[in-house]
This record gives structure tokens, sequence and C-alpha cells, in this order.
């Protein structure tokens, strides 16, 4: 049985870069205390707060006051959602994209047993949503529209600055989910209309447990969490100083790497692709061509996704069958249902997710073990 490892699960979770471990670990060793108190310790970690929240301001072409710290993109997805719905009661419709991640949509429906009128927006055969598509279903008493901006199992781009500005015409709210998008791709909020936005640290090679959320000036929402009212009353919780300053650092890292990596990681897909559809009968690729190069979502026939991914992480090739969340859950992906992939090809349907950390050896190593481990696991079945 081979020994090494090999990631394939960048969408998943991204793991941690050397140089932002080591912004983590000076960090905590020099600094500590509450960035709401009021001594000298408590002082160096607002500034370091402060530092940070302008940084990540500048990047999305916000003001510092209207970045929030959270501990999740859920977090930040559940404080939008039911936030506006607890602050505009009588605004009852809500529009959703069929292919949204699950804490927008489940949240969303969550929200109709007080009383709100989910609507799903459906998708073409790659995912994408059609902007007139929104326009002709906003209503007087439409609360927000929620699309993401990159779709975590197809690698689908939206076109959220279209929709932004569909929907500030007409007064609704827009939120958009940019965690697969966050960083790898440029963004200004305010050119996009984007009222609210949602990212998270472990996308981009930060650490876990911290999410951003953008809130443009003026909008009022009810807090999730109370208690000390911290980030605006909008966040109580002591705030995870250290863990937000290596978020900017993943993001320094980020940026300065983006060109380089795109491109490299767009080669090991097209390598890919490539080699699948010589080598493999019976494959349908689901990701859109033009998506995000990172994500690469492909289905077998005649192949349990389960027996597949199964019998790679035996051969220390770890993948996912869909999208993280759904993970370990033998359920059909909802995702897929509204792509139109026959029910015959969803159960046999693998993400495929490339980093900053893949190698072309990887990559060698991936394609020769996938092609036996599809012929085994159709024997099998």
């Amino acid at each position: 049985m081979n020994r090494k490892k090999y990631y394939f699960d960048y969408t998943a979770n991204t793991p941690l870069d050397p140089q932002v471990l080591e912004t983590l670990r000076t960090f905590y060793a020099e600094h500590y205390g509450n960035s709401a108190g009021i001594h000298a310790f408590a002082r160096d970690m607002k500034f370091h707060l402060d530092e940070s929240r302008l940084f990540f301001a500048q990047k999305i072409g916000a003001q510092s006051s209207e970045i929030i710290f959270t501990a999740s993109a859920t977090e930040s997805n559940n404080t939008v959602l039911k936030g506006l719905a607890r602050h505009y009661p009588d605004k009852k419709h809500l529009l959703i994209s069929a292919v949204e991640h699950a804490s927008v949509y489940k949240t969303a429906h969550v929200l109709q047993d007080f009383g709100l009128k989910v609507e799903v927006v459906p998708v073409d055969g790659q995912g994408r949503v059609d902007p007139d598509e929104i326009k002709k279903r906003l209503r007087p008493d439409t609360l927000l529209v929620s699309v993401m901006w990159v779709n975590n199992e197809l690698g689908t781009i939206q076109p959220i600055q279209e929709i932004g500005k569909i929907c500030r015409a007409q007064g609704v709210f827009f939120h958009c989910d940019a965690v697969q998008g966050f960083a790898k791709m440029p963004l200004n909020v305010h050119e996009a209309a984007i009222d609210f936005l949602t990212a998270s640290a472990h996308k981009i090679y930060g650490p876990l447990g911290v999410g951003l959320l953008f809130i443009r000036d003026g909008l009022k929402i009810e807090p999730l969490l109370h208690g000390g009212g911290h980030e605006n009353g909008l966040r109580s919780s002591t705030v995870n100083v250290p863990g937000i300053v290596a978020f900017q650092k993943a993001l320094q890292i980020y940026v300065q790497n983006h060109q380089k990596e795109w491109q490299r990681v767009l080669d090991f897909r097209e390598k890919i692709i490539s080699y699948l559809q010589k080598n493999i009968e019976g494959m349908r690729l689901n990701s859109p061509s033009e998506g995000i190069p990172h994500i690469l979502n492909v289905s077998f026939e005649k192949v349990n996704g389960e027996l597949l991914a199964i019998s790679l992480d035996k051969r220390g090739i770890a993948l996912s069958t869909g999208s993280a969340c759904s993970s370990g859950k033998v359920i059909k992906s909802r995702i897929l249902q509204a792509i139109g992939v026959p029910a015959a090809l969803q159960g046999g349907t693998i993400r495929i997710s490339l980093g900053r950390f893949t190698t072309q050896d990887e990559v060698d190593y991936l394609l020769e073990q996938l092609v036996m481990a599809v012929k085994k696991v159709r024997e099998i079945s």
C-alpha cells in the first residue's frame, strides 16, 4: 500500500502556507490581550486588528468600517440572511440560485419557517445564473438576492457584477458568497454593487476559523451573536486577532503569486481533462471550460463515486465525491441535478481540486491511479 499522501481536495480546505504558520507562531508568542480592553496589551492587539481591517478593505475597494471578522464564511452567510430577515420583517421574498453553498441554501429555507418565501433561480447546463432571470423574478417585497461568485462543486464563475447592478437599480440587497473566488480574481465591491460579501481564510492557505464579512456602509442587520458588542455590535465574541493577522498574510502571499499559480493550475487541469478523455470511456466533464481552474468535476458511467473515492484513498489520493459539506453522506448532489447531469452519472462523480503545492509528479500519479481505480470499481459494480 502506498504510504505517500496526495492531496486533491483544495476546494474543501487548503494546507496552511509555511509563511502563514510562522506568522501565527510569532504573533501568538509576542502578542496577547483582548483587543476590546484599554491597557497596553489590549491596545497592541487593537492596533494589529485595525491594520488588518484596513488591509482587507483596500483589497476589495471598501472602507475599514465595512469589514467585520467572523469565525467562518458559514457564520457570515447566516449573519446576513438571518440578520436581514429580522431587521426587515415586512420583506418576505428571498431569491437564491440553485447552486448556492449549503450555508446559504439551507439557511434560506430555514427562514421559510418565519414567513419568508424562498425562490430558487435555475441555472444553465454549466451552472450559470442568467441575470435576466434574476431581473424578472424581483418583486416589491424582495429582501435579498444571494448568488455565489464561484461554485464550490463545479467552479462556475457567476456574473455577479451584472446581478449586483440589477439589484441596486431595483433597490434590492445583493449578497455574494465569495469564498471560492476571493483573492483568485480581482473584485471591487462597490463597482460590482455588492451589499454583503463573505470570504474565508482557509480557502487561501490561511488558518481555519477565520471569516470575513463585508457590509456596505449604512446598511442595518440584526447580529447573529449577542454579548460584548464586538465588531461594531455585529459580532459579539473576543476577536481572533492572531487568526486575522494570519489571514492577512495568506492574502498577501496569494496576491503576490496569483498569476503564476493560476497558469500552473490551469495547465494541470487541461492535462487531467485531456488524459481522462483519452483513457476512460463514459466520462462526463461537469465543470465549465471557462470556470475557475482549480476545480474539476467529472462523472463516470457505471461507477460508484463513494467506492471510487475509497479506492483512491487507499492509494494515498485524497479527493471529494462532491462538496466538502456533503462528504460522508450518500446523497444526490442538488448541484448536479440543477445542471442536468443524468441520474445514472450523478452517483459516479468526483471533484478534483488543485492548488499551490500540487506537483507534476502528483498529477501523473493521480491520472495513473484514477484510470486503474475506475476500471476496478466498474468490475465490482
